[in-house]
């Protein structure tokens, strides 16, 4: 029998996490309707050994899948290539989720003819527990199968379309091929971008599903890491341009995808010119990326033409990633 929604699990070392959330998964509601590929990226710890025991106690929910370390992109194309539902989303090993209300998430999933469902996520603090929920805002509107093309564009609908609010046809995934980049960082955005520039329909639901856990220094988005792996994050970039560039979608598709671009050139350039704390190589970097992009991507080179400068200013005046959030009113971590 189809199931109606297949979870990826992706998880390396989450020994210390993975519990949590394979618990929120492990209830008799879900039995016959959820499928939870939990996706062992050649962990060394004991995550194989706890992802097993729940296998043993709840064959009919789980599976493990034992691979190779090959990063979240490899995990990710894992969990497309083994998925059975009808629609896929994705929950990291170290985050779990709303159990009742992802049973009531399942009940109109049941029903859903969108390409896309849209939910809701909550970001917990590790280290104060203290959580915040982002809603959807109260200009989407609910319950209804909406055109994507018309919404996609939408003030700032765009931004609550993450890998932890979106599920998706799995038939989509398949006919199209969507591989995402492995062995690096930052794939997250590619997945979202890849993925939901095939979209006809979409539904927004304002349901909590996934919880997920911030303020952890060793997560890919703190800003050393950032720096640390600037490399991988300029890989992905090339990638979205290479995207964008080869893959004509109609107008208001394209705007999309365009504008999902443009925002990560601009990440990339305060990775180099604000988080780096070494200014000259930062400086020296951008420099370098900008000359990349102004010889491939001219047009890309010259829509953020206006971005590299902004960031160039900051740089001059000493904001750091701390200032450049206080200064923007984000809450770090988030």
């Amino acid at each position: 029998m189809t199931r109606i929604l297949t979870i990826a699990m992706p998880c390396y070392n989450v020994e210390a996490y993975l519990e949590r959330g394979l618990t929120s998964l492990a209830d008799e509601r879900f039995e016959g309707k959820l499928e939870v590929l939990i996706i062992n990226d050649g962990s060394t710890d004991t995550t194989e050994h706890i992802a097993a025991r729940f296998v043993a106690s709840h064959p009919s929910i789980f599976r493990l899948i034992n691979k190779e370390n090959g990063g979240h992109g490899s995990a990710i194309n894992a969990g497309i290539a083994h998925a059975s539902g009808t629609y896929f989303r994705i929950v990291d090993g170290d985050d779990w989720v709303a159990t009742d209300n992802l049973a009531a998430l399942l009940d109109q999933l049941a029903s859903a003819t969108c390409d896309i469902v849209i939910d809701m996520k909550r970001e917990v603090d590790m280290q104060t527990e203290d959580s915040q929920l982002i809603a959807l805002p109260s200009y989407v509107e609910t319950g209804r199968c909406l055109n994507f093309s018309e919404v996609c564009n939408q003030q700032d609908t765009e931004s609550f379309i993450s890998i932890h609010t979106l599920n998706i046809k799995t038939s989509l995934l398949k006919k199209h091929g969507i591989r995402i980049l492995e062995g690096i960082f930052y794939v997250d955005y590619e997945y979202i971008v890849k993925s939901t520039c095939l979209a006809e329909t979409v539904k927004f639901v304002p349901l909590e599903i996934y919880q997920y856990l911030v303020g952890n220094a060793n997560q890919s988005v703190a800003a050393e890491n950032f720096v640390k792996r600037f490399r991988q994050h300029e890989t992905m970039v090339k990638e979205m341009l290479r995207f964008a560039e080869n893959s004509p979608f109609e107008n208001s598709i394209q705007q999309y995808l365009e504008r999902k671009v443009q925002l990560v050139i601009h990440t990339h350039y305060n990775i180099l010119l604000i988080f780096d704390t070494d200014r000259k190589r930062g400086a020296r970097r951008a420099k370098e990326f900008r000359s990349w992009l102004q010889s491939q991507y001219p047009r890309f080179a010259a829509i953020t033409n206006r971005r590299y400068y902004q960031a160039l200013v900051l740089h001059k005046l000493g904001f750091d990633y701390k200032r450049l959030n206080r200064f923007m009113g984000r809450t770090l971590g988030t």
